[in-house]
This record gives C-alpha cells, structure tokens and sequence, in this order.
C-alpha cells in the first residue's frame, strides 16, 4: 500500500498518492506497448521528472510498474556469414569502406542498407535502410533474398521519387555490407535509364559495426517481429506499420525528437509522401508483436 506521502530516499522527492497514480496512468500502459522509459519522458514532458529517476522509482517499488514489465533488450545470435557472401572479388574494386571513407561519402546525407531474414520456412526477407542524419528507416518486404528483388525495390524507388537525379539526391551513396543479394552494385547504382543515380560501398567483412546504425534499428523492428518468425505471411502494409512505429519513436540522439519529423523537416512531405511514411501520435506508437495482431 502507498502511504499518504513517500519519501524516496535516492531522489529526496516527497510524493503524494495522487502523484504516483498519475504516473502510473502514463507509465504503465505505454510500457505495455514496447516504449522504453526514455521514449515515454520525451513525449510526456508535463511528468516532470528524469528517465533516471523514473528508474529510481520502478526499482523502489513505489509504482505500481514493475522492473519485470520493462521491455528487455533483443538478443541476437551471431550471424552466419559462410554461404550467403559475394563471392565475386571485383564487385569490391573501389567499393571497399576505405574507399567509403576516402570518398567522404560519409560526410554527405548517406544511406545504410542491409536484409532481415525470414526463420526457416519463407524465402521472404526485408531490405533495411537507415539514414544516420535523421536515424530515418525505410524498409521493403523482398518476395526472395535476391540482387534482382533488390534491384527491383531500387527501380520502384527511383519511380516514385521522381527520376535518377531525385534518387541521388536522397541516396547519393549507401553502405551495406557483403550479403550476395546486394552482389549486382552496377544495376543498384545505374538507372534503367542508364544513368547514374548513386554509389554502393561495402563493408569490411564481420564488421557490422561499420553500420551500427541500421543494426541498432533491426533491435527496435525485432521487438515487433521477433528473432524465429517465418515471414510466409508478413505483407508490405506490415512492413510499412512497423516502419511508422520505429520512425515515430523519440530518439536521445535527437534529443527528444523523432526520425520521422527530423526527415520531415530535412525532406519535406513530397519525399516523405513518396516514402509512404506516416506520422503517429506518440502514445500510439506500439513496439511489440501485438502491433501487426490481425
């Protein structure tokens, strides 16, 4: 039972009954949803209090929150990189992270791309990008983990972008690293047109942390769709809700914004539009599998 007024003894804040109840009704439902508690101060500014002491209070037993209702981090296994690489060396030439580096590609609005793969059982898998400027992810469900389900996706891109010139400038390069379905960078990097329209460069190899940022979202996405799902039944409108949810989720390194209204700032609604990426209210925003329960 809560006593009339607590006195925490880490923080030295006297609260009444009435206080913690109001954080509760703000805390515990959105906790439900997959927000972290970081997510939650950021949209809820009126609750006045730190992430750290919001912790001080779940950790002293003072809400009705309990430290077993926080989400837990995502745990990956190692990921198996024998039979799925390029194995065509040329590829490479001039498309090393060195050259990634040496270019400075990386000091312009690049863009991280990589796959999430399907559970035995589908041949489905998603292409992932991220733009580390906004923390923006954009994804596409591929029907096969092919170059040409990929090269498809770029095409459609292209298309709804506008011309080459509009892809270059959302994309004027992309690091990703050495999956085999990203093993065809000329048909990536030219138009059908036969134009220009960016660059692609890989990875060291068993270096995912030269693109962290697009392995730090695939956490979030995983919280929604869980390492062991079979994608035989995931569709693009599910690939697109999960998207919405990431993107509207406050960032820290933002401080306190989301990717979607930082890309919309940066883009505009036409790009954003052609993007199909919406907005979600804050306390809408779901990370956990109940998003995509039909």
């Amino acid at each position: 039972m809560y006593s009339e007024r607590l006195v925490l003894a880490r923080t030295g804040i006297c609260l009444s009954k009435k206080e913690l109840h109001a954080i509760d009704a703000v805390v515990k439902p959105l906790i439900v949803q997959g927000q972290s508690l970081y997510m939650i101060i950021a949209s809820h500014p009126e609750l006045n209090i730190s992430v750290g002491t919001l912790y001080n209070y779940i950790n002293q037993g003072v809400l009705l929150t309990r430290n077993i209702d926080l989400k837990r981090k995502v745990k990956f296994k190692p990921r198996k990189i024998y039979q799925t690489q390029i194995t065509n060396r040329a590829v490479f030439i001039g498309r090393t992270y060195m050259d990634f580096k040496e270019s400075h590609a990386d000091e312009m609005d690049f863009a991280q791309m990589d796959t999430v793969k399907s559970a035995k059982g589908s041949v489905k898998c998603i292409l992932t990008f991220y733009f580390p400027e906004t923390e923006l992810f954009y994804a596409h469900l591929l029907e096969r983990c092919t170059s040409g389900a990929v090269k498809a996706v770029f095409n459609k891109l292209q298309q709804r972008l506008g011309d080459a010139y509009d892809f270059a400038c959302l994309f004027p390069a992309i690091l990703t690293d050495r999956g085999v379905e990203f093993g065809d960078p000329d048909s990536l990097e030219t138009s059908p047109e036969g134009i220009s329209r960016t660059s692609i460069y890989y990875c060291d190899p068993m270096r995912s942390n030269q693109k962290g940022g697009i392995e730090n979202v695939h956490t979030m996405l995983r919280m929604i769709i869980p390492k062991g799902t079979v994608f035989t039944d995931l569709t693009q409108w599910d690939i697109r809700k999960c998207v919405d949810h990431v993107n509207n989720a406050p960032r820290k390194a933002l401080n306190g914004s989301t990717p979607y209204l930082e890309a919309y700032k940066l883009y505009g609604s036409e790009i954003m539009n052609a993007l199909q990426l919406r907005y979600i209210a804050p306390d809408e925003v779901v990370l956990t599998p109940k998003l995509l329960k039909r």
